[in-house]
């Protein structure tokens, strides 16, 4: 998105309060340390918004900047950052949405509004008062609009699917400064392409409030399983054997990490590499025990936190840093192959000079696509390759 002239009937940037700040600033100090500190963010400015309306004036004042210095500049928004995947230079303003944070939550019609700034532990914390949830990934510190935006699966895929399925409409600001709202029944067929890209594509314009829906969790119970690396062949061998059949309330990862010394790591695993199961069923225990009977079976765990949770207690089996840290991470869709290969895909992150710190398995089998979007189901529900999610994060 690029910076345009002020759209007729708004005020000068003279008129307006100054919403853009430089290096000089705090408020720039603390938009460009992004959660993924992986990259460098060094913007012209930061745009500081505290309110949807505030958007088209930051607009207005990056286009009267660039026609002063002369240089075209590019529009970056950002919540969180935990999607920061590229450099942000001189030539762009970063708009810092992370302000945008009011949580709404309707137990009735079981509909969240939330601005785009919110995090999905905020959200959850609110909407878990009334037995729901949202769609919410492994990170309690992302926010709900990046994750949403760009697909989202988390740890309720398998019986509710992509968070971006889960959107019922955006409201967005343009590269004209028009305030608009994206949904399937929109009038304006522009706005209805925009739903489709908001589901999964990563949006258009700039998006400060989302509606999405809630689901019941009834019975929630999750945990993460760590076990040492020499039990991977045993392992594996028994979550080949069973993946296939645990219930369709179930989500889970299998993963192999080099784990980091220092808690809440178990002592005698910190500063090695590890086998990781992460499960989750929002309906109770029953349909994840042939799973979790095998691999228990299989080799003793270090550490199991499987049990009954809240939202927050979901948030934390996926065992995200608690930091900022740096990752470069990629992911493809694997076909009903994986249970076959998983073995020596996983044995490569193991090895002594592998170049990554962890290599994981999603099972999102079965996942529903309850809407049309870009990306609202796994890729055979979007008529792509078949597959699972495998995720490789170099160090």
């Amino acid at each position: 998105m690029t910076a345009r002239s002020p759209a007729p009937g708004h005020p000068s940037p003279i008129e307006e309060h100054e919403l853009l700040v430089d290096a000089s600033s705090d408020a720039y100090a603390a938009a460009i340390r992004p959660r993924n500190s992986s990259v460098a963010q060094r913007p012209a400015r930061v745009a500081v918004v505290s309110g949807p309306e505030d958007i088209a004036h930051a607009l207005d004042q990056v286009a009267a900047l660039a026609r002063s210095s002369g240089t075209p500049l590019e529009v970056v928004p950002q919540a969180t950052g935990h999607g920061a995947g590229a450099p942000v230079g001189e030539g762009a303003v970063l708009i810092d949405t992370s302000r945008l944070t009011d949580v709404s939550i309707d137990p009735a019609s079981r509909v969240a509004v939330v601005g785009a700034g919110a995090t999905w532990s905020t959200v959850n914390a609110a909407a878990e008062d009334h037995g729901l949830l949202g769609l919410a990934g492994s990170a309690p510190s992302v926010s709900v609009s990046g994750y949403t935006f760009g697909g989202g699966i988390g740890w309720l895929v398998r019986r509710d699917g992509l968070a971006s399925g889960s959107l019922r409409a955006v409201h967005y600001v343009d590269g004209s400064g028009r305030s608009r709202t994206a949904a399937d029944d929109a009038t304006d067929e522009v706005d209805r392409a925009a739903m489709w890209a908001f589901r999964g594509a990563g949006g258009v314009g700039i998006a400060h409030t989302l509606e999405f829906d809630l689901v019941p969790a009834p019975d929630v119970h999750a945990g993460a399983l760590l076990w040492h690396a020499d039990a991977l062949p045993e392992l594996i061998a028994a979550w080949s054997s069973t993946i296939g059949t645990v219930g369709s309330s179930v989500s889970s990862s299998v993963s192999v990490l080099r784990v980091p010394p220092l808690p809440p790591f178990p002592a005698e695993l910190r500063g090695k590499v590890a086998v990781h199961l992460a499960i989750a069923d929002p309906d109770g225990p029953a349909a994840a025990a042939p799973l979790l009977d095998a691999m228990r079976a299989a080799a003793q765990p270090v550490s199991d936190s499987w049990g009954p949770t809240d939202g927050a207690g979901l948030a934390r089996i996926h065992l995200d840093p608690p930091t900022a840290t740096p990752a470069i991470g990629d992911a493809r869709w694997l076909d009903t192959s994986t249970p076959d290969i998983a073995r020596a895909l996983l044995a490569t992150a193991a090895a002594d000079d592998a170049a990554i710190v962890m290599m994981e398995i999603r099972h999102v089998a079965g996942a529903p696509a309850s809407r049309p979007g870009a990306v609202c189901g796994p890729a055979w529900r979007l008529r792509l390759p078949p597959g699972c999610a495998a995720r490789p994060v170099p160090p």
